[in-house]
């Protein structure tokens, strides 16, 4: 049985023989492929299908809640508990102006209360001035020819100083006059600085050995005045002086000078005036 029997030679009969061999493996290998496919073909729709309903899931765009606040490019509008909470009540309207806290002394912010002596005021009126009172001219030299540079400057050989009060006599309380009278007395124009820190105006007593009180002593503010001084032509500051003691820098009280007589002297610079009597009676 097993050895090939014809009129072919033997191999013929066993190629043949393989060949049946590999056709029967090769229908069965089909056959068990067929049957693999047709089972496994009743799972694959129901996975694909899941696949399918998951990635469809995950493609869909996300659907949000929807917000009863409309949406804008402006602030964000509050949401959750923020929206449903009422408006907060604002401290301050800007159409009613809101009165203004007391303030306290020393408070930041508020000027310190300024304490002054009874019966004197908290700022003085005491500072030189311009005056401009009509006055006789002093007679001069015969004047020389202004050089072509301009005046010179005025040197203290070319000035005299004076010093003057409105009355020879005042009650004590009133509030005597005081005037600085500078004069060019040379015979040509002069320029000099009549700064009123330069200046003076001084209230001695009657032998002039206490000085009481002085023009720069509560007031010495520095600020150039240059003036051309014309010959024989005064030129006066004046001061209305309050009748009380002054020390520099306004750092003692202030009192009343009593009754009595006294000197006032003035003075530009160091050229200093000869003094001007006068008396203060009750």
């Amino acid at each position: 049985m097993w050895e090939p029997v014809g009129p072919l030679p033997a191999s013929v009969y066993w190629r043949r023989r393989w060949l049946a061999f590999a056709s029967t493996v090769v229908a069965v290998l089909l056959v068990i492929w067929s049957l693999a496919a047709l089972l496994g073909g009743s799972r694959e729709p129901g996975i694909t299908a899941t696949r399918t309903a998951n990635t469809a899931t995950l493609d869909a765009p996300q659907q949000t809640p929807p917000s009863s606040a409309p949406v804008s490019t402006g602030p964000t509008a509050p949401t959750g508990s923020t929206a449903m909470a009422p408006p907060s009540r604002s401290t301050s309207s800007p159409s009613a102006p809101q009165p203004a806290a007391p303030s306290e002394p020393g408070a930041e912010g508020s000027p310190p209360p300024v304490a002054s002596v009874e019966g004197t005021p908290a700022t003085t009126s005491e500072e030189l001035r311009p005056d401009e009172t009509p006055r006789k001219s002093v007679p001069a030299a015969t004047p020389v020819p202004v050089p072509s540079t301009g005046p010179v400057p005025c040197t203290n050989a070319m000035l005299t100083v004076g010093s003057e009060i409105d009355r020879p006599q005042h009650k004590v309380g009133e509030k005597p006059v005081l005037r600085l009278v500078i004069t060019n007395t040379s015979t040509q124009p002069c320029v000099r600085d009549l700064d009123s820190a330069k200046q003076e105006i001084v209230v001695w007593n009657s032998n002039q050995s206490a000085k009481l009180w002085s023009s720069n002593d509560c007031s010495n503010a520095s600020s150039t005045d240059l003036r051309t001084l014309v010959p024989g032509q005064p030129v006066a500051f004046a001061v209305t002086w309050a009748g009380r003691t002054s020390t520099p820098g306004c750092a003692q009280p202030r009192t009343v000078v009593p009754a009595g007589n006294y000197r006032v002297l003035t003075r530009l610079d160091d050229i200093i005036s000869p003094p001007t009597l006068f008396t203060l009676t009750p």
